[in-house]
């Protein structure tokens, strides 16, 4: 019968011992690892200050304009862009008369008479004459080529109108001119 005892106390300690030492594993720690991946795609940003106002500070107000004499206004187009890029801009008409209460109501003035030029860093390719805007069943027109990637890129847009010398009195309006910063192409 010691035997016995003295078997099944042997079997106790053996049980035991990997019990604690089951126990003592829960305390060890494990680790894993993650790898993070991001697909960056081309892209950028355009933001429009500059001679502008408005609620949404997208006018180009050009006030009281006495004809025959070439008035100006400097938009600043902020630009930031990861990869090669242009910026165009394009019109949905020209300048209109669109208050029936004034004397040159319907009529529009000439897109020649309404121009732009732009200026900026060094590197891409600005519109040093006066160009016409695009759009209005045209193309687009460049504002700038090759622009490459960076950060804080402004780019002057000055707009430039010369309201001919017969032009009836009126309230003219265009809506609107889109820029468009295309990246990547």
């Amino acid at each position: 019968m010691r035997k016995a005892i003295l078997a099944a106390l042997v079997v106790l300690g053996l049980v035991m011992g990997i019990c604690l030492s089951g126990l003592a594993g829960a305390s060890t720690t494990c680790t894993g690892q993650v790898l993070p991946l991001v697909r960056v795609e081309s892209g950028g940003s355009l933001s429009i200050g500059g001679d502008v106002s408005g609620p949404t500070s997208n006018w180009v107000d050009f006030g009281n304009v006495a004809p025959g004499s070439p008035t100006k206004k400097t938009l600043i187009m902020g630009i930031n862009a990861n990869d090669v890029w242009r910026l165009t801009v394009s019109k949905t008409k020209d300048l209109e008369c669109t208050n029936s209460e004034d004397p040159g109501y319907g009529q529009f003035i000439p897109s020649s008479n309404f121009t732009y030029t732009s200026s900026g860093p060094t590197g891409p390719t600005y519109k040093s004459s006066d160009t016409e805007f695009g759009g209005n069943g045209n193309p687009p027109s460049d504002v700038v080529t090759g622009g490459t990637a960076g950060s804080g890129c402004n780019v002057n847009v000055v707009y430039k109108l010369v309201v001919p010398a017969g032009q009836p009195k009126g309230y003219y309006t265009a809506p609107y001119h889109t820029y468009t910063l295309i990246v990547g192409s």
